[in-house]
């Protein structure tokens, strides 16, 4: 027969066992004598055969053995730890479940182990015992350090965490196979955080559709990083959690969540956003980040909904937080036709729907991203909608990707419908705004909340529809139609002051550009002496001038030599390949592609009419992939093209677009890209 073992309780106020549990407790100290007991309805802690994990994790309780003053385990299937490796997301490897009656609450845990971080893998409620326990930042700007981490002293084991449940489940894993590892004591204690009175914190957490880029990636974005945009620094302050990659599940089991909780107060909102990863099931469940994996991102619509209604609501309000949800946004077909109609794209899964009835059913705030998308891409039209996500041409932009340099237009060929440029984080920013207005005026309480943070010009641009004040970049004639093409090049010039809107707010993106407006952007943009700006001539500006201009302003600001290029040139990261390298392939048709143009400059057609200083300088500034042909180019893939075009006239969108790559070219590669110094 099995017995319950002692359990020593400290706390700070005297009463039963039970009135702990309605919330007097303050620690908790479990230690293990005699025999070893199992968990039960109305027992305080035991071990058991599984925990409720997607998809749920079952040990074998009849393995466990007493030894040392320890419950130990060893696991002899060798099969097990086949399957494991570091930053894996399918394997098990066993080991024991202790089930700790708990209320909810943010407490701190101590773990003495037999054993230690060598021979065992700790976690707490299904969390991933690696990822828990790794620094560094949560996104790619390193403003937002990871705070909470899990850490060994000795066979001690130390994790905060935020419980949402009426239990928590800890894991102890071996290591490898045929270890005797064990747990011989286990200490809870109420988690007391630092309350430094500062304004409110909006916290969004999300993907790569919500997430803050930094230069190399530019110029892709995230809506975000532009929130803040809308809101008063003096009546609260936007922190991003989000990044690529991220579905409900990895958000949670890196730990990322749960440090987004501790590092809040009372008071603060946490927009979560999810639906684009937990779609990962490309394999009809054999997916290994799929739904079935341990670890992986996918969910069904089930998990989705039981993760939204069970976990992640429940923990935000019991850290006294504000919970908003918001549906993320539609995918697009980037190659689409112009008179493409878009619909919704979560078709096989629809996550925005889930969120929209766990918002419902629990009486939380939810702003429509999903629903908006769909509506905006079809008021603009197909071919706006495709200028405003990461479909590019050559020499849009000399940011990366994980295939590759996005230099040479689209890595492995494939236009991007996903992810999207800073000009439309703009807009569903200005979604989010006039949903919030909309659910304030339907009487919701933390809508007014987070109404109070918005500055006085946002709140009137919501209730107006006028944004005119909040993004005075937009333009109204590169909207729609053919002047939306370079869009997001348009708007961040105008943004930064290098070119300006006419009185009726149009850009005028087909006129002409003149010498001296050229040779100003290029200036102000790499910070170059004022005795730069000298040619005040009228002529005809061609693109052949424009490159002549550029390569001026390369010598002055950079130099000619190896040693001081800009990253994007160079092989900062390991994964450049540089023209002179025997594997640099001209014809690369997919997979990684690098920043220097894939048609050698021997090959380009139309160079016959210039001068030899104005071929010299031209050859120059396209041997440094600064310019690049534009005859016989596509947009979504790696076409270079063989024609450059010198003698075309700069249009002020062309300009738009030369100096939009400089631009990005001078900057910290590390620093968020909307950003304007």
């Amino acid at each position: 027969m099995w017995y319950r073992k002692r359990m020593t309780i400290k706390r700070l106020e005297d009463g039963c066992v039970t009135s702990i549990w309605k919330g007097t407790m303050k620690m908790i100290d479990i230690c293990f004598e005699g025999e070893i007991p199992f968990y039960a309805p109305g027992r305080v802690y035991g071990f058991l055969q599984g925990e409720l994990t997607f998809p749920r994790r079952r040990v074998s309780t009849h393995k466990l053995f007493w030894k040392n003053g320890a419950v130990c385990v060893a696991e002899e299937e060798q099969e097990r730890f086949r399957a494991y490796h570091p930053g894996g997301t399918d394997y098990d490897l066993g080991g024991m479940i202790l089930r700790v009656a708990l209320p909810e609450g943010a407490y701190d845990f101590e773990v003495v182990c037999e054993g230690n971080q060598d021979s065992i893998a700790v976690s707490i409620a299904g969390m991933n015992p690696e990822r828990i326990a790794q620094g560094g930042y949560w996104d790619a700007g390193k403003l937002v350090p990871v705070r909470n981490i899990a850490v060994w002293e000795g066979n001690v084991w130390r994790y905060s965490y935020v419980n949402a449940a009426s239990y928590v489940d800890i894991s102890l894993e071996p290591l490898h196979p045929d270890m005797v590892i064990g747990l011989r004591e286990v200490h809870i204690r109420k988690h007391e955080s630092e309350k430094n009175g500062a304004v409110p914190s909006i916290f969004i957490l999300g993907d790569s559709t919500a997430k803050s880029y930094v230069f190399e990636e530019a110029p892709m974005s995230g809506w975000g990083q532009l929130f803040y945009r809308m809101v008063n620094p003096d009546n609260a302050k936007v922190v991003n959690y989000s990044n690529g990659g991220r579905s409900l599940r990895v958000m949670y089991q890196e730990g990322r969540f749960n440090d987004l909780l501790l590092s809040g107060q009372k008071g603060d909102f946490v927009l979560l956003q999810s639906g684009h990863n937990d779609e990962r099931d490309r394999n009809e469940g054999e997916d290994p980040d799929g739904e079935h994996s341990r670890f992986g991102r996918g969910s069904t619509e089930e998990m989705y909904y039981g993760l939204l209604a069970r976990h992640f609501l429940p923990a935000i309000r019991t850290m006294g937080m504000i919970p908003v949800l918001v549906t993320p946004v539609t995918r697009i077909n980037a190659g689409c036709e112009d008179n493409a109609v878009f619909q919704n794209s979560f078709r096989k899964r629809d996550f925005p729907a889930v969120m929209r009835r766990v918002a419902a059913e629990s009486n939380t705030l939810l702003l429509d991203l999903n629903q908006k998308s769909v509506e905006y891409f079809n008021e603009i039209g197909a071919a706006a909608a495709r200028a405003m996500v990461m479909s590019l041409e050559p020499g849009e932009t000399p940011g990366k990707t994980n295939g590759g340099s996005y230099a040479n237009g689209n890595p492995g060929d494939h236009a991007d419908g996903t992810h999207y440029k800073e000009c439309l984080s703009r807009q569903y920013c200005r979604m989010a705004a006039e949903a919030l207005c909309r659910a304030r005026q339907e009487g919701n309480v933390d809508a007014d909340g987070l109404w109070k943070c918005f500055t006085q010009e946002a709140a009137q641009a919501a209730e107006t529809g006028d944004f005119s004040e909040i993004f005075p970049e937009v333009c109204q004639d590169t909207i729609s139609g053919r002047g939306a093409y370079y869009r997001n090049q348009i708007e961040k010039m105008v943004q930064i002051g290098i070119f300006h809107k006419n009185q009726e707010g149009n850009f005028q993106p087909f006129a002409p550009c003149s010498r001296k407006e050229f040779r100003e952007g290029i200036r102000q943009i790499w910070k170059l002496p004022e005795s730069f700006t000298q040619d005040t001539g009228d002529a005809p500006f061609y693109k052949k001038d424009a490159a002549a201009i550029i390569y001026d302003a390369y010598v002055v600001r950079f130099g000619m030599g190896e040693t001081n290029k800009p990253p994007y040139m160079t092989d900062y990261n390991g994964r450049n390949i540089d023209t002179a390298d025997p594997n640099y392939d001209v014809n690369l048709p997919t997979g990684e592609t690098m920043y220097y143009p894939l048609t050698p400059f021997e090959q380009v057609t139309d160079l016959g009419r210039m001068s030899e200083e104005e071929l010299r300088k031209l050859e120059a500034v396209y041997r440094l992939g600064l310019m690049r042909c534009e005859g016989g180019i596509a947009r979504g893939s790696l076409a270079n093209g063989t024609c450059f075009l010198p003698d075309s006239l700069v249009t002020r969108e062309k300009a738009a677009k030369y100096l939009y790559f400089c631009f990005v070219l001078g900057q910290n590669i590390i620093k968020e890209n909307h950003c304007t110094d």
